[in-house]
């Protein structure tokens, strides 16, 4: 009994520690886009459209074949469909005729005077007709279903780019929260050391109450901005979580950081007119187009002659003669709709308008995505000079703190003046975080426009 509860023991001791080390694990910006291109629903519903589109294509593919029926067929009328007897004649003299030969020998053989023809009956059979020419409606019908699977894969493809970029924006923007918040430690502590300092000159008579109170005061100040840091990482924490599809805990933490050192944007620069020509949306434009063009052709076709041919098959018996027999017949059919080409005429028109429709919004779309593009690379240059001009900034304020931390410990500043210098400086790292973040993000936007993302 002991050792089934010692078992239980290390085996739930196990379990939570499996569980904790899964709650503690570190995500990295990689391991984040994998869980969100696992678990968004969105995405997997792209991925569902693309097999609805190929079964598209596998329902035209089998217009290629002829198509099979089995037909059976039973009746049984109240009256025969079909009765004709000797008074039916028209010839009185043929009626006469039968009706004597009929009242001599007819009634003494037991023939009937009337023919009664199908009152009841079945049969079953086959037929199978094969296309041989509809103006090319299978050909252009099949190409359709083609471009519908192209179309669903690049949609998806878009759909993986926009997601991964939400989910590394979200990443970024909980790295640099974290950040701001080591900016505001790295000042408490320097104030914490500063009220140290200056409540111990108070007490020696070397400072005035009002100097600790305004140390008190930036201390509330830089707690409140805390509070409200610290909220919105939490914020951006649980948006990442759902962004991922994993649930939220307080031990969740990020594996990335800022660099300490940014690559000059030059390296990713990618002319605008080859980013452009290598987007996804730019196939998907191009495939409107060919649509527009094989709907055009199938309207023309279904104006066109159409030949099929087949074969048939029967077995039964329709006349009530308790005779089964087999037949077969082979049939060709000729359709010419000649009143159809009135209202294809018009829809070719109309498709021949979408397809200068698909061509202009190519071009329109062309033309914006390539001021897109330039735009994303001016902000890109942008935001590196002026994380340039941030980082000689906080070289400057940590050399003014620096100078004026010497001058006030040898009683050349003002308290004001020592306050005023820590602000600055964490002014210039909470820039600096800024602008490295800035510049992250508009990297990740400009290489999301120039490559072309892939399965």
């Amino acid at each position: 009994m002991t050792n089934n509860l010692c078992h239980k023991f290390l085996v739930t001791l196990s379990m939570l520690m499996m569980t904790a080390s899964s709650f503690c694990q570190q995500l990295s910006v990689d391991s984040c886009v994998a869980l969100a291109l696992k678990n968004n629903l969105e995405l997997q519903n792209s991925y569902l459209d693309i097999e609805a589109a190929k079964y598209v294509k596998n329902q035209a593919f089998t217009k290629y074949f002829p198509q099979i029926d089995i037909i059976a067929f039973s009746f049984h009328a109240y009256n025969p469909l079909i009765e004709y007897g000797v008074s039916d004649i028209k010839n009185a003299e043929i009626r006469n005729l039968l009706y004597n030969w009929y009242a001599e020998y007819g009634a003494a053989m037991g023939l009937p005077n009337t023919i009664s023809l199908l009152q009841k009956g079945s049969t079953v059979g086959a037929t199978a007709l094969q296309p041989v020419f509809v103006g090319g409606q299978i050909v252009n019908g099949n190409k359709l279903a083609e471009i519908g699977i192209n179309a669903a894969e690049i949609q998806t493809q878009l759909l993986r780019r926009k997601l991964q970029l939400q989910v590394e924006e979200s990443y970024w923007l909980v790295i640099s929260l974290q950040e701001k918040i080591e900016t505001i430690n790295t000042a408490r502590a320097l104030l914490d050391t500063l009220y140290g300092d200056i409540t111990a000159a108070c007490e020696a008579g070397l400072a005035i109450r009002n100097d600790v109170l305004k140390v008190v005061m930036k201390q509330n100040e830089l707690n409140n901005s805390l509070i409200e840091v610290e909220n919105g990482l939490l914020l951006s924490k649980l948006a990442l979580c759902q962004l991922i599809g994993i649930g939220y805990s307080d031990s969740l933490m990020l594996s990335e950081s800022l660099p300490t050192s940014i690559d000059e944007p030059e390296q990713f620069y990618v002319d605008e007119i080859a980013a452009v020509d290598n987007r996804l949306e730019v196939s998907l434009l191009n495939m409107n187009i060919e649509a527009e063009k094989l709907k055009r052709k199938m309207t023309i076709g279904s104006a066109m002659p159409q030949l099929s041919v087949g074969f048939g098959a029967s077995y039964g018996n329709l006349l009530n003669n308790n005779r089964f027999t087999y037949n077969g017949l082979g049939f060709a059919s000729l359709q010419i709709p000649l009143t159809k080409w009135w209202e294809s005429s018009y829809k070719i028109k109309e498709h021949k308008v979408r397809e200068l429709q698909a061509i202009n919004s190519k071009k329109d779309y062309s033309e914006k995505m390539n001021l897109e593009t330039r735009q994303s690379w001016n902000n890109l240059q942008k935001s590196f000079r002026q994380l340039q001009l941030a980082d000689l900034t906080v070289t400057d304020a940590k050399n003014n703190l620096e100078l004026v931390s010497q001058n006030f410990a040898a009683g050349l500043v003002s308290i004001s003046e020592m306050l005023e210098a820590q602000a600055v400086y964490r002014q210039s790292l909470d820039m600096l975080s800024d602008n490295k973040i800035a510049y992250q993000m508009n990297l990740l936007r400009y290489r999301q426009l120039t490559i072309v993302v892939k399965n």
